[in-house]
C-alpha cells in the first residue's frame, strides 16, 4: 500500500549517480529488519545513498520519512531532542522528551533517517532502542562510520564507486561508463568541463587515483574550472604515491586526507585561513557572521565576501537558501560537509580555536540579546526563522560556556536571552536542560542568574513541574531583592503568579500578576514577557468566571501590541478574549478572535498556543450548534496534542470544558457520525487539517468557488493560483486540487509552491488564513 508523501527530506541539490544495487539492498534490508545502518568511511556517500533510498520509500510509510541530522550534535543527551525537533514535537510536559517521543511514535508507520551517528553513538543507541521497542511500525536507517550495535541491526557496508580498468577507457563516452567516471563528468560539466575522448585516459586514471571516493571526486571535478584533467592528475598523483601501503580501509582514509591536503594547497593563503576559521561554525553560517567572526587584521571583512564565493566555487563551501520568515523569501547561508569541516578544524591551533570559539559565542550572544529586545515588534517571524537556522550554532555556544572555565556567566546571559525561543518557538525541554545545567554551575548573585531563574520558572510551570516552577520563581524574587532590581522583582512576582494559577490558587495568581504589571508598565522599554503578566491576569479572570474583567485586561494587551505590530503576545490575548466571549455566550465573536489567533500561531509554529486556540474554537462551534465542524477540530487536536505532550497544560478546569463540549458534539451527531468526521482531520497532516477547519462555516453567503473568483488589482497571484489558493483553503489535497481543476498533481504542487513563495508563507494554513482575510475584505468593500 502506498500513502501520500510526508516528511522532511531535503530536495537533492545535484544529480544522484549510480548506487542502484545499494539502493535495492537498502530497500530489501529494511523489509527484513527495522534497524539498518549504512557503514563506511567519511566521504564515501553514505548520506546521499540514505536520502535517495529513503526518498524512494517515501510513500511506503503512512506517517512519512523523517531526516534527523546529527553532524553538529556532540552530546548524547541531545539526540532525542534533535529527533523530536525533526518530527515537529514541541515538548511542554515534565515527563521528559524521551517519554513524549515514545508516545508519539507508538502507533506510527514511519521511517527515521539518523545521519552522522558516529560522534553520539551512545545517544543514538539509546534513542533507537527506546523507539524500536515501543513502535512496531517504526524503522531506522542510520549512517555512521561505525556500526551502532543495536539489537537486530543490519549493517550495509557502503563501498566506493567502481573505477575503470585501463582496458575500459574506451567506454568513457558511452552509456555504461563506470559510475566514478560518470560522477566526475557530471560534476565537472557543471563548471564548464567538456569530456572529449582525448581526456578519457586522464579521467580514468584520476578516478582510480581517487579510489572512487565520491567526495574526493567531487572536489577534483570542481578544479576543472582552473586546471585541465591532466594537470589535476599530475598534481595529485605524486601525493598519493607517498601513501602506498596499509589496509584498504586505511588507504581510503589516506586518499580522502590527501585530497583534502591537495585542495588546501591549491587555495590561496587567505582562502586557507577562511576555510579553517569557518570550521568553527556548527550547521553553517550567514555572510555577516562569517565577516564578523572570521575577520582579523590580516583578513578584512571586505575580503571575506570574495573569498567565500571562491570557496563555493572550489566546493569547500555549499551555498544554501533557507526561509527568511517575514520579509525576503530566503536568506543565503553557507555550510561545509562534515568531513570538510573536520579537516578545517584540524588546521587550527588550540589557542586560535579557543579564541574563535569565544568570538563565535560572543557573536551569538549578541544576536540573541538583540532578538530578545526586538521580539516585541513586527519582525517576530523573521527572528524565529533566523534563530531556528542558527540552532546548531546556539547549541555550540552554550556548550562552550558550560565546559570552559570562566564562561558560565556568558552562558547564563545567552540561555536567558533565548527565553522567546524556548517558549514561543516550542523548545521548552531543551531550554530547561540548558538553564538547569548553567544555573548549577555558577551560583553567584548576578542579574544573569536572576533572569535565568524566572525563565526557568516559566518553562517549568508550563511543563506542569509546579514545585520547581514556584521554587525558582521565589529564588528569583529573593535574588532580585538582594540586587535591588525592581524589574527582576516584577518578573519574580509574575512567575509566582503563574505557579499559583497552575496550582489552582486563582486569587493569589491574579494579585501577583497585577502587581507585576503595575511595575512593568512604568518601564521605558516594553517587552513581551512584561505584557504577558497582564495577559496572565486576564486568563486568571476567565478561570475565576469573570469574562468581562478578562476582556478588559486583554483589551489593553491588544492595544499595546497593535501599536508595535507584535503578534505572539497578541495571539494569546485573542485566545483569552475568545474564551471570555464563549463563556459569556457570544460564540460568534469568539470564533472571529480565535481564527485570527490561529493565523498568528500557525505562522509562528506555536503548537501549544495553536492547541489552546483550536480547543476554544471547537467549544465555540458546539455552542453555535455546528457540531460537525467541532468534530473536525477535535480531530485536528488529535494531531496537535501528541506533538506537545500535555493537553491544555493539564488544567482540570479547561479539560472539563473540553470534555463537556466534546460530549455535546458526540450526542448531537451520534457516535458513528462523530467518529467518521473526527477521522477526516485526525488522519490528515496537521497543516492540511487546519486548512480544512480554519475557514470554518459562515452564516453569510457562501464564498465563490475557485473557478468563479476573479483576480483583484494588486493581488500577487495569477487567476489560476487564486483558484488553487481557494482549494487549499477548502482543505483539499494536491491530488484533489488536480482532479477539480483538471491538471496534473505535479502542476498543482508547483502552483502551491509558487503561492507560498509569492506570499512568503511556509504552510498551507497560512494560505487558508490569507484567503479568509481576502473574503473578509471583499465583504467590507
Amino acid at each position: 500500500m502506498t500513502h501520500r508523501r510526508v516528511g522532511n527530506l531535503p530536495a537533492e541539490r545535484t544529480s544522484f549517480v549510480g548506487r542502484r544495487q545499494e539502493i535495492a539492498d537498502v530497500r530489501e534490508m529494511l523489509s527484513r529488519s527495522r534497524m539498518v545502518t549504512l557503514h563506511g568511511v567519511g566521504g564515501v556517500g553514505k548520506t546521499r545513498l540514505a536520502l535517495r533510498a529513503a526518498a524512494q520509500l517515501g510513500r511506503t510509510y503512512r506517517d512519512g520519512v523523517w531526516l534527523v541530522e546529527l553532524a553538529e550534535v556532540h552530546e548524547d543527551e541531545l539526540v532525542v531532542h534533535t529527533v523530536a525537533q525533526a518530527l515537529g514535537i514541541q515538548d511542554w510536559s515534565s515527563r521528559g522528551v524521551e517519554a513524549v517521543l515514545a508516545d508519539y511514535v507508538r502507533d506510527k508507520d514511519i521511517l527515521i533517517v539518523l545521519d552522522n551517528c558516529e560522534q553520539v553513538l551512545g545517544g543514538c543507541v539509546k534513542a533507537c532502542t527506546v523507539l524500536l521497542d515501543v513502535a512496531p511500525g517504526l524503522r531506522v536507517l542510520a549512517t555512521s562510520r561505525q556500526p551502532l550495535g543495536v539489537y537486530g541491526e543490519h549493517v550495509l557496508v557502503v563501498s566506493t564507486l567502481p573505477v575503470p580498468e585501463p582496458s575500459e577507457v574506451d567506454r568513457l563516452a558511452g552509456a555504461e561508463m563506470p559510475n566514478s567516471v560518470r560522477l566526475f563528468v557530471e560534476r565537472a560539466s557543471a563548471v564548464g568541463f567538456q569530456c572529449a575522448r582525448g581526456h578519457a585516459v586522464a579521467v580514468a586514471k584520476l578516478c582510480r587515483e581517487l579510489d572512487g571516493i565520491p567526495l574526493a571526486i567531487e572536489l577534483a571535478a570542481a578544479r576543472t574550472r582552473f586546471f585541465s584533467v591532466e594537470e589535476i592528475l599530475a598534481r595529485i598523483g605524486d601525493r598519493f604515491r607517498l601513501l602506498a601501503g596499509g589496509s584498504r580501509t586505511s588507504a581510503r582514509h589516506q586518499t580522502l586526507k590527501a585530497t583534502m591536503d591537495w585542495s588546501y594547497e591549491l587555495c590561496s593563503e587567505e582562502e586557507r585561513m577562511l576555510w579553517a576559521r569557518m570550521s568553527v561554525f556548527a550547521g553553517g553560517m550567514d555572510l555577516k557572521a562569517a565577516e564578523d567572526i572570521c575577520s582579523s587584521a590580516d583578513l578584512t571583512p571586505e575580503r571575506v565576501l570574495d573569498l567565500t564565493a571562491s570557496l563555493v566555487d572550489k566546493s569547500i563551501l555549499i551555498r544554501t537558501e533557507v526561509p527568511a520568515g517575514n520579509g525576503t523569501a530566503t536568506r543565503t547561508r553557507y555550510q561545509m560537509l562534515a568531513t570538510v569541516r573536520e579537516y578545517g578544524l584540524s588546521l587550527l591551533g588550540e589557542n586560535e580555536k579557543q579564541q574563535l570559539r569565544q568570538r563565535h559565542r560572543d557573536w551569538y550572544l549578541s544576536l540573541a540579546e538583540r532578538c530578545a529586545r526586538e521580539w516585541f515588534g513586527p519582525d517576530q517571524l523573521e527572528w524565529r526563522a533566523r534563530i531556528t537556522a542558527e540552532h546548531d550554532n546556539v547549541r555550540a555556544a552554550l556548550e562552550f560556556c558550560a565546559t570552559q572555565p570562566g564562561q558560565v556567566q556568558a552562558g547564563l546571559r545567552l540561555a536567558g536571552a533565548l527565553w522567546f525561543y524556548w517558549t514561543a518557538c516550542g523548545f521548552i525541554a531543551e531550554g530547561r536542560k540548558w538553564l538547569d545545567r548553567l544555573l548549577a554551575l555558577d551560583s553567584r548573585p548576578t542579574e544573569a542568574r536572576a533572569t535565568d531563574l524566572w525563565v526557568c520558572s516559566w518553562l517549568a510551570s508550563h511543563q506542569g513541574d509546579l514545585a520547581w516552577g514556584r521554587a525558582t520563581a521565589e529564588r528569583c524574587s529573593a535574588l532580585a531583592e538582594e540586587l535591588r532590581d525592581q524589574g527582576l522583582a516584577a518578573f519574580g512576582m509574575h512567575l509566582r503568579g503563574v505557579a499559583a494559577m497552575a496550582e489552582g490558587d486563582l486569587a493569589e495568581a491574579r494579585e501577583l500578576c497585577l502587581q507585576a504589571w503595575s511595575r512593568h508598565r512604568t518601564h521605558d522599554t516594553m517587552t513581551s514577557p512584561m505584557v504577558m503578566s497582564l495577559f496572565q491576569a486576564g486568563l486568571v479572570a476567565c478561570l475565576q468566571g469573570e469574562p468581562d474583567q478578562a476582556t478588559a485586561d486583554v483589551g489593553e494587551v491588544l492595544r499595546i501590541t497593535a501599536e508595535v505590530g507584535e503578534s505572539w503576545t497578541r495571539s494569546w490575548a485573542l485566545v483569552v478574549r475568545g474564551l471570555a466571549c464563549w463563556m459569556r455566550g457570544d460564540p460568534n465573536a469568539a470564533v472571529a478572535d480565535l481564527r485570527e489567533s490561529i493565523g498568528f500561531k500557525a505562522r509562528l509554529n506555536d503548537l501549544f498556543g495553536l492547541g489552546v486556540a483550536v480547543e476554544v474554537l471547537a467549544w465555540s462551534y458546539v455552542s453555535l450548534g455546528e457540531h460537525a465542524q467541532a468534530a473536525r477540530l477535535f480531530g485536528v487536536l488529535e494531531r496537535i496534542w501528541p506533538l506537545v505532550g500535555i493537553p491544555l497544560l493539564g488544567s482540570q478546569q479547561l479539560l472539563d470544558y473540553r470534555k463537556k463540549a466534546e460530549g455535546e458534539a458526540r450526542a448531537a451527531l451520534g457516535e458513528s457520525a462523530f467518529g467518521e468526521i473526527f477521522a477526516e482531520t485526525a488522519k490528515l497532516p496537521l497543516e492540511q487539517g487546519l486548512a480544512m477547519t480554519i475557514r470554518g462555516k459562515t452564516r453569510s453567503a457562501p464564498a465563490a468557488r475557485p473557478e468563479a473568483r476573479r483576480q483583484r488589482p494588486g493581488w500577487p497571484l495569477t487567476r489560476r493560483e487564486l483558484q488553487v489558493a481557494e482549494a487549499v483553503a477548502e482543505g483539499m489535497s494536491n491530488k484533489a486540487i488536480a482532479a477539480q481543476l483538471v491538471i496534473s498533481q505535479r502542476t498543482a504542487e508547483t502552483h502551491v509552491e509558487h503561492i507560498l513563495t509569492k506570499l512568503d508563507f511556509g504552510s498551507r494554513t497560512q494560505i487558508a488564513t490569507w484567503v479568509a482575510a481576502q473574503r473578509n475584505s471583499e465583504g467590507t468593500t
